[in-house]
């Protein structure tokens, strides 16, 4: 039978009409009649949910298992999700209880299809299909008809024994039948209670709740007779259902004369003895007043500026404002080091001006003045200068820089301090060391590379002495050879016969010069 009440033979036709929308499955919604593909998956391993309706044997005799074992399967392999395999098992249990057979497969899926009921309703895998209410009590309501007298079961959220459902809409289980009140409390029949205002009654027949307004007494009539006050109807307070008559003050009604306070005062409100109407009038702030301008006690008050002016605590009983304490100004005429007090015409206070730099070490600070110079006593090469620009004092240092100096590669006895301690000079040997670089290819075994690549080398002559020691009444011998001084790694790419590709690392020298070496002995 579909919707309209049209009898069709086809089952197909009167499921699809029945359809509904479910969130999990798109073939429920509207518009789409059935699946455009089924995916069968031949591999799939099958899971022991499906399985268990092979254990459901009371059932196969009214109920083909193989059909839903292969849709179980099917929805458990599927890439749609949620899976349907819990959709399939329940399909099959609610056919087995349209023919009679009770199967309770839930507890043997492992809690993998646990079904969730309201909090005062219990699950049972074979419940009655005939559901009953308060409101259908005595009469007989067939959820599905049969033709037989053959038990029907349907699993389902129930009410626990002993109780009943109060309607069809809200969920709700009883003991007894009665009335659902506005908060959603159920009332026994016969029951009355107050809400809103109002006395209620359950119907013991219908179940309806009836409510009429609870009666009040009237107030006494009431004139408002002071000033500010007017009639207003509103909640007793013993009895909020109620109203009462009460005079209540309504400052809009009063007539307002705001009075202008003077610097130094601020307005007071105060309520009249046989009213509720505001009076205003002026008070003293407690501060001091001075070229229209208040100042709060212990604040400075800008006077002369020869003179520091104190804003006190007393009141001044002519003026009502507090006293104002002027003393003369204290200048302070020590200055740091660097600076200098210097009096300046038409000033009660003159301040210190800087005259010198100040330069900062480690023993303590030195003034250096403008145009002269001081040395680092810890370093022969560093030297500072104070300058003056346009009043700006500048403190620069000048860091002597010495020329690279190798004592290797002077005449012995030559060599000197300069005048200001800071560099080293000599008469430098005569030679002639230096770098040369030379293109030429790497050649590693059968690899080679691919274009010339630089190859630094040192190069020349370095002087060798000999000299008589007085100190060691016999002959030193000085030799020296051209040797790097610095060098690092470098590496380059060789190609091999076989056209493969090896790094080869080599050393590049960056810096040559006479390096003193052992000189050998002579043979007698």
């Amino acid at each position: 039978m579909k919707r309209n009440g049209e009898v069709v033979k086809s089952f197909k036709e009167m499921a699809l009409d029945w359809k509904v929308p479910y969130p999990t499955n798109r073939y429920c919604n509207p518009g789409v009649l059935e699946p455009s593909k089924i995916e069968h998956h031949q591999h799939c391993v099958p899971s022991n949910l499906c399985k268990i309706i092979w254990t459901l044997t009371e059932c196969h005799g009214v109920v083909p298992p193989q059909p839903y074992y292969e849709a179980c399967v099917a929805g458990g392999c599927s890439e749609e999700q949620p899976s349907t395999e819990c959709q399939s098992m329940q399909t099959y249990a609610a056919l087995c209880g349209l023919q009679g057979v009770c199967v309770d497969w839930r507890s043997l899926a492992s809690g993998q299809c646990e079904a969730s009921c309201p909090q005062d309703q219990v699950y049972k895998p074979c419940g009655e299909a005939k559901r009953n209410t308060c409101f259908s009590r005595g009469v007989v309501m067939d959820t599905l008809p049969s033709q037989n007298s053959t038990s029907v079961f349907v699993e389902g959220c129930y009410c626990p024994d002993g109780k009943i459902l109060l309607n069809d809409h809200d969920g709700i289980c009883v003991s007894v039948c009665g009335c659902t009140a506005q908060d959603g409390s159920v009332k026994q029949p016969r029951e009355a209670w107050e809400h809103d205002c109002q006395y209620c009654t359950c119907d013991e027949g219908t179940l309806n709740i009836s409510c009429f307004p609870r009666p009040c007494a009237k107030s006494p009539p009431l004139n408002c007779t002071k000033e500010g006050f007017v009639r207003k109807t509103k909640p007793r307070l013993e009895d909020p259902c109620c109203t009462e008559t009460v005079c209540e003050c309504d400052i809009k009604t009063c007539i307002i004369n705001k009075t202008g306070c003077d610097l130094g005062f601020q307005p007071v409100v105060a309520m009249s003895e046989d009213g509720c109407c505001p009076i205003f009038s002026c008070i003293p702030k407690g501060v001091c007043v001075s070229e229209g301008v208040e100042f709060k006690p212990g604040a400075m008050v800008p006077k002369s500026s020869c003179e520091n002016c104190v804003c006190m605590d007393e009141q001044d009983p002519v003026t009502q404002t507090n006293r104002i304490q002027c003393l003369p100004v204290q200048c302070q005429t020590t200055c740091q080091q660097g600076f200098r007090y210097v009096e300046e015409k038409g000033q009660c206070c003159s301040q210190c001006q800087q005259v010198a730099c100040v330069a900062n070490f480690p023993f303590g600070n030195v003034t250096i003045e403008v145009g002269k110079s001081y040395k680092d006593p810890y370093d022969n090469c560093t030297q500072y200068t104070c300058t003056e620009t346009a009043g700006q004092f500048s403190l620069t240092s000048t860091i002597k820089v010495c020329l690279p100096f190798e004592e290797a590669n002077c005449v012995p006895g030559t060599v000197e301090v300069s005048s200001d301690g800071c560099c080293k000079t000599c008469i430098d040997l005569p030679h002639k060391c230096k770098r040369n670089v030379k293109e030429q290819y790497i050649v590693h075994g059968n690899c080679k590379s691919a274009a010339p690549v630089p190859v630094p080398f040192c190069e020349g002559m370095c002087s060798t002495y000999s000299v008589y020691s007085f100190e060691t009444s016999e002959m030193e011998h000085k030799c020296t050879c051209c040797h790097e001084k610095r060098s690092h790694k470098v590496k380059v790419e060789l190609v091999c016969l076989d056209h493969k590709t090896v790094q080869f690392t080599y050393m590049y020298v960056d810096e040559c010069g006479c390096v003193e070496t052992k000189c050998p002995k002579r043979i007698a």
